[in-house]
């Protein structure tokens, strides 16, 4: 190639990087601006496709000419410092960055799929570290309950629902809620997420020897007070942590399990003996996200009466006691600030099972998810729908949310 040719190409080179280097970060900064929590950058045989997920609902917002993949994905590769010569393997990495004075902790997965590599890109924004258990949609009632199970000396705190529920969030600002000088708080997470400060967090690595039952044998030699467990991912897990509730510990962990009734099934199908699940058991919860109805159009919805009839019921089977008259319910009309969605940012939804006597016993016997269920309501608990009904009519939310994510 001669000299000319060959300048020519790299002044070419120079210029496409420089476009794909303002591209990526336009991507990550539209993200950001619309508060989205993913960004999923996938592969077509016609191009590429950029989708947001914002407020738990994907958003298409960027289609991409097919001969850009490529090269857009090498370029989030450098980012988080990942191999762009392997094409062939699961590739995760993270980067730390900055948008108008903000901290921000981008976690990439890239998958090796036929058409291409896709890439999601989880965005975790430095307010999730400040987040407290008050700033998280729990119902006065809830709260309490939590608080006073958070107080005792000892015992296992199951948080349980389905991925991307919310679960982390909630043992995080748990956590934070109950650091002191006083107490010594170790965590083992896979991976660490966010960084809490007054807490020993230890990090699962196979590789280096840590898993989570290895991470757990060391922490219970290490005199804590209290330990959160990212996950129980099996039975050696499981029991080492209700063991350490029984002998003395406050323990938190999560679970994936649709409700709370179902979530003690399934620590029983795990290999938990029903007996010390039954003594060292102090609550679990259930929750979803559902999205708030924007502040700035919200106005008031028409629904039903046969239609408010039927969640009056449900409602009331799940423990909620119905206001007098029929409830002004709310829905937001769509404007600029929220992507003409109608909705603005998310709220927790809950049920929290509080393990007295009577559920112990329940426990201990194995008894049927949906007898600890009706157990647990006459005891007070409220189910997720009851609570999603509760901040409908409060005007948090609108009702065909609480439908979505609540109503099996």
């Amino acid at each position: 190639m001669k000299l000319q040719q060959q300048a020519v190409t790299r002044e070419t080179w120079k210029v496409e990087e420089a476009a794909l280097v303002e591209l990526t970060d336009k991507i990550i900064a539209a993200a950001i601006t619309d508060n989205a929590s993913d960004i999923h950058i996938e592969p077509s045989a016609q191009g590429t496709k950029v989708r947001f997920r914002i407020d738990g609902v994907m958003h298409d917002v960027l289609s991409l000419p097919r001969n850009v993949h490529d090269p857009l994905v090498t370029r989030f590769k450098i980012l988080a410092d990942l191999d762009t010569a392997n094409r062939r393997s699961l590739q995760m990495g993270k980067v730390f960055l900055k948008h108008k004075g903000r901290e921000y902790d981008v976690r990439e997965t890239v998958l090796p799929a036929v058409l291409g590599e896709r890439i999601t890109i989880r965005i975790w924004g430095e307010e999730h570290a400040r987040v407290r258990l008050d700033q998280l949609g729990f119902s006065r009632a809830d709260g309490e309950r939590l608080e006073r199970c958070l107080r005792a000396p000892c015992g296992l705190l199951v948080f349980s629902g389905p991925t991307g529920c919310g679960k982390t969030t909630v043992m995080h600002a748990a956590m934070l809620h109950l650091a002191s000088p006083e107490k010594v708080l170790m965590s083992i997470e896979d991976p660490v997420e966010i960084r809490l400060p007054g807490v020993t967090q230890m990090s699962v690595n196979k590789k280096a020897g840590v898993s989570y039952p290895d991470a757990l044998r060391g922490i219970m030699r290490s005199d804590p007070d209290i330990v959160m467990v990212g996950d129980v991912p099996d039975d050696e897990t499981v029991n080492a942590a209700l063991q350490m509730a029984i002998t003395g510990h406050l323990v938190t962990t999560q679970l994936h399990a649709n409700d709370a009734a179902l979530a003690i099934e399934r620590l029983i199908h795990m290999g938990v003996d029903p007996f010390l699940l039954s003594e060292g058991l102090l609550m679990v919860s259930s929750q979803r996200l559902a999205r708030r109805i924007c502040s700035e159009c919200k106005e008031p919805a028409d629904v039903a009466p046969e239609v408010i009839k039927e969640f009056v019921r449900l409602a009331m089977e799940g423990g909620m006691a119905w206001p007098g008259g029929t409830p002004t319910f709310y829905q937001g009309k769509g404007c600029d600030r929220c992507l003409r969605t109608g909705y603005y940012s998310r709220t927790g939804i809950y049920e929290l099972m509080v393990i007295d006597r009577a559920l112990a016993g329940l426990v201990r016997t194995g008894a049927e998810p949906s007898k600890i269920r009706d157990a647990a309501i006459r005891q007070g608990m409220t189910t997720m729908f009851a609570d999603g009904m509760a901040k409908a009519i409060a005007g948090e939310t609108t009702v065909q949310e609480v439908m979505r994510v609540a109503h099996s």
